[in-house]
């Protein structure tokens, strides 16, 4: 995942709008908070599974690296 390319300010501004545009729409702002919980949960969600895969990925190549240096010690 990386460095978060956005600084806080720009985070909050893209909210916002959001949450104007969504107003805009028509949506009621209890609508609105629902659909800002519905957003926290899928991030959560897409957190979770990236920082797994990259638990996982980190965890096949340490085993790699010790299968290679168990079976090439006598190189």
């Amino acid at each position: 995942m990386g460095e978060n390319p956005h600084k806080l300010e720009e985070l909050r501004l893209k909210a916002h709008s959001v949450n104007c545009e969504l107003y805009e729409s028509g949506f009621s702002p209890r609508e609105i908070e629902i659909i800002g919980y519905y957003l926290n949960r899928i991030s959560a969600s897409y957190l979770s599974y990236f920082t797994h895969r990259e638990y996982d990925k980190k965890i096949k190549e340490e085993v790699t690296q010790e299968h290679a240096q168990e079976e090439y010690t006598h190189l």
